[in-house]
């Protein structure tokens, strides 16, 4: 806790409000592709929910850093992250077919904008020594929400998986609603969204995705940008493949209810593990080296998962809880080696851009991971192997320069 209290308040506030959403955001994802199988849908119609879903993403993103510098970025993580979450999650809870689920995706793609926005209002005032600590414990929260999804998978066995579903949805909508009003109430705006503010408040909406367009021109050309893009394409496009998992344990490899609920449990102990024997051993200015050693362990891990024998519980939770704490070092590396990588007041426009070039790639995983499911079970976590794969090149080239020179911000 004291090295809590040592962090600037809204990267404090935003850290102790977090477990509001984790306790639900991990078993909802988790468990999605079980509720929509039981009302119905086939993988392909879950695959194109998910497609849709980066598609309306795309879209918002595209919008998301003018929205932010215009709203400031306290205001604009409130509002939309109200539409991204507290009504989506009612519709789950309500969802009857194909067409609610279609309609949540869209709505839950507004989450986009709350991407840029909230990121800022973490980080903007912290230290770059600091940052992938922040991210950490933020990641941290998503990874011992997997301990609640091991509840939840309990309450499956014991309730059935539509009424606890809805139940974890309708709960989840209020609980989430109460982080966001307590996030608003205890934070304050960054002292860069001030300026932006400022700066932007007589530009036109429209002005600021023209900029962005213009901008998107310059950094495509920047290698250090593409590398980074790269990596955040990967990190994205996995969760298209693997979203299927809770599947293929169940179907494909024959694990027990208890067993496929236990996965993500012992992958938040791994992340736990992680955070508080080796992240404070690890160098605070090697955050591309690590990130590039993660993405080595997700590849190893994934290609264990795909050579998994059926029925194997130890195998399943050993790679599986192996590979969750690998990619919760991904995803800390990977914010913290961006925002260090680019100058302050250009942190919106090129975090929103790189997040709208990712979405935009990533619309067609949706629908195609859930053809391959029907073609192989395995084809998916195969593909997620060669995402992993590009990842580990592209952070290694980049820790590879990080270490041969202290480089100028994007």
């Amino acid at each position: 806790m004291r090295l809590l209290e040592r962090l600037p308040k809204n990267a404090r506030t935003c850290i102790f409000v977090e477990p509001l959403w984790a306790v639900y955001g991990p078993a909802v994802m988790y468990y999605a592709p079980l509720f929509q199988q039981e009302l119905g849908l086939s993988e392909i119609q879950m695959g194109i929910v998910n497609s849709v879903n980066f598609a309306f993403a795309f879209v918002f993103m595209l919008m998301a850093a003018p929205i932010t510098n215009r709203l400031g970025r306290r205001k604009t993580s409130l509002i939309f992250d109200l539409i991204a979450w507290s009504l989506p999650m009612a519709l789950w809870a309500l969802s009857r077919s194909f067409t609610w689920f279609i309609l949540a995706a869209a709505l839950n793609a507004v989450v986009k904008i709350v991407i840029v926005s909230w990121n800022l209002l973490l980080s903007e005032d912290v230290a770059e020594g600091q940052r992938s600590r922040v991210y950490g414990w933020i990641y941290l929260s998503g990874s011992v929400g997997g301990l609640f999804t091991l509840l939840g998978g309990i309450l499956i066995a014991r309730f059935g998986t539509v009424p606890t579903m809805r139940w974890i949805y309708a709960s989840g909508a209020l609980c989430m609603t109460a982080m966001f009003v307590l996030r608003w109430v205890y934070t304050d705006e960054t002292a860069t969204g001030r300026v932006m503010m400022e700066k932007t408040k007589d530009v036109p909406l429209l002005s600021g995705l023209r900029h962005l367009c213009r901008l998107g021109l310059v950094s495509l050309r920047d290698g250090r940008f593409l590398r980074l893009l790269a990596v955040y394409f990967a990190a994205n496009a996995v969760l298209s493949f693997d979203f299927y998992r809770v599947l293929y344990l169940a179907e494909s490899k024959g694990l027990s209810p208890v067993t496929v609920a236990l996965v993500p449990a012992f992958g938040a102990v791994l992340a736990l593990m992680l955070f508080f024997l080796v992240m404070p051993r690890l160098p605070k200015t090697a955050d591309a080296a690590v990130l590039a050693w993660s993405s080595l362990v997700c590849l190893i891990c994934q290609a264990a998962f795909v050579l998994m024998p059926g029925g194997s519980s130890a195998w399943a939770l050993a790679v599986t809880g192996a590979l969750q704490a690998g990619y919760f070092l991904v995803q800390t590396h990977r914010d913290s080696v961006f925002m260090n990588a680019v100058s302050d007041l250009r942190k919106s426009d090129l975090f929103g851009l790189v997040q709208a070039l990712t979405l935009l790639l990533c619309v067609p995983t949706g629908a195609l991971a859930g053809w391959l499911y029907t073609q192989n079970p395995a084809a998916p976590f195969v593909a997620s192997c060669l995402l992993y794969a590009l990842a580990l090149g592209s952070s290694w080239s980049l820790a590879r320069a990080q270490s041969s020179a202290a480089p100028e911000p994007i």
